[in-house]
């Protein structure tokens, strides 16, 4: 059996209206016109300016081309500008610091190195010396230092305490307080008892040293001092105790106790240390000068 036959299918037409009053020739004018005229008349307008102008096409874009690298170049440089105009002030204010900083250790090896030269030259001339001269030499000297009480020094010692009397907040005045008329003379007392140096509550007392009163307290070089007052004196124990005992200080201490009910005590020390006065030239100079 054969199969069925396929027709081919047939497409409906489109009606086509025909215009009578349409002009034939519009559409081969329009074709003309575009192959004749292809640019846009704005466009073929701004030409005309141009090349009336008389401004080359080239130098036009030179000049377009310079301004915009201009632009862009200040807008670099504003964007520098802004950028180094933020920098916190922190961090230069570090920078400065650490630029002092190294100033100052310049100087401070300097003169490490200065003071290390000066040591070996001293160490030089007193190799020159030595012998017997450079000895006694050294020897006065450090007596004369001690005399002076320019170098602290250490030693076995007694010890003198002097206190208000426990009522002398209560009399009021002078009675059963200790004044600077009393240690003064426990001082002047413990060097003629033979001690090599005195201090009190830890001041050194010098050629120059001063023991005053301000109101109620006692000053030792200008600076005031707490009860109890504590003398120290470095010497022969023994001796100095002794000496002390029978001298005018030793009996007006005496006095105190009995009379007026001031607490004293003297003691000796196995070892004592008294540090060097602070001391001030006035008018000595070096000799040769």
């Amino acid at each position: 059996m054969k199969p069925p036959l396929k027709l081919p299918v047939r497409l409906p037409r489109l009606p086509v209206h025909f215009d009578p009053d349409r002009d034939p020739a519009a559409s081969t004018r329009l074709l003309t016109e575009v192959m004749t005229r292809p640019l846009d008349p704005g466009y073929a307008a701004a030409a005309r300016r141009r090349a009336e102008s008389g401004e080359p096409p080239a130098r036009r874009h030179r000049v377009v081309t310079v301004a915009a690298l201009c632009a862009i170049g200040a807008l670099f440089a504003a964007a520098g500008i802004r950028a180094a105009a933020a920098e916190p002030a922190a961090d230069r204010g570090r920078a400065q610091l650490a630029q002092r900083i190294e100033d100052g250790t310049a100087r401070a090896d300097a003169l490490a190195a200065q003071a290390a030269e000066l040591q070996a030259g001293n160490a030089r001339l007193a190799a020159q010396l030595g012998g017997a001269p450079a000895a006694s030499a050294d020897a006065r000297s450090a007596g004369l230092e001690v005399a002076a009480a320019a170098t602290a020094v250490t030693g076995p010692g007694v010890q003198v305490v002097l206190d208000d009397a426990p009522t002398a907040a209560e009399a009021g005045g002078t009675s059963g307080r200790v004044v600077d008329r009393d240690v003064q003379l426990v001082v002047n007392g413990l060097w003629a008892s033979g001690a090599e140096a005195v201090a009190i509550n830890g001041q050194r007392l010098g050629a120059l040293s001063s023991i005053r009163a301000a109101g109620q307290a006692v000053l030792v070089d200008y600076r005031p001092l707490t009860l109890p007052y504590t003398v120290s004196a470095v010497g022969d124990p023994a001796a100095v105790q002794t000496a002390f005992a029978t001298s005018v200080a030793g009996r007006y201490l005496q006095v105190l106790r009995d009379n007026y009910g001031i607490r004293t005590r003297v003691s000796t020390a196995d070892h004592l240390e008294l540090p060097a006065a602070r001391l001030e030239v006035r008018f000595a100079q070096p000799q040769g000068q």
